[in-house]
């Protein structure tokens, strides 16, 4: 895009590098934001801003940037949006997603039904344990441990220092284990 207001079609290269940039952070993009957000059609709608936003910047992001600056534009989406529900009450919680379901039609036929019961309530209570996790927390949760992120590029995201992300997420692992722990009853 020309700084002179013009719109000019970025180069090609930097084309191939958003293109790859769609296929490769769009799933994980709109996970994180749907764990923030506790809603999937809301996040769908975080993930596909943040890219719009990352085209109109293509001229300004390096691409081996793509990946923190996707994720801090979608977390500054998601703040946007928690804080304007702050008061109001969620009437629908997520629909159910395909990645809830950990067994495909073959798995179910042949797996034990108290198998297939325990590993939805597994799968139930490690979602319930990250939703109850304070912000933060969660944050520094979702980005390292669900995303893979470094420390470094997840302090990029959160825009604070690696060692509060480093706190952050040691606190999370704690609450996140007494959570489940608490959540599954052995």
């Amino acid at each position: 895009m020309a700084k002179n207001g013009t719109d000019l079609q970025p180069d090609p290269v930097t084309m191939v590098a958003y293109q790859r940039a769609i296929a490769e952070y769009a799933d994980g993009l709109k996970g994180y934001a749907a764990r923030l957000l506790g809603d999937s059609i809301a996040a769908e709608d975080v993930a596909q801003d943040a890219f719009l936003a990352l085209y109109r910047h293509l001229s300004q992001v390096p691409t081996s940037a793509f990946r923190p600056w996707l994720y801090r534009v979608a977390r500054n989406l998601c703040l946007d949006q928690l804080r304007r529900r702050k008061f109001k009450m969620s009437l629908f919680r997520d629909l159910q997603r395909d990645d809830d379901q950990p067994f495909t039609a073959e798995d179910r036929e042949t797996a034990p039904p108290d198998q297939i019961a325990e590993t939805r309530e597994a799968n139930e209570a490690i979602e319930k344990a990250i939703g109850e996790l304070p912000q933060r927390f969660r944050e520094a949760f979702l980005l390292c441990e669900v995303e893979g992120m470094s420390y470094e590029d997840a302090a990029a995201v959160m825009g604070c220092p690696v060692k509060t992300v480093s706190t952050r997420l040691f606190r999370a692992r704690q609450r996140f284990k007494s959570l489940v722990s608490r959540l599954i009853k052995v």
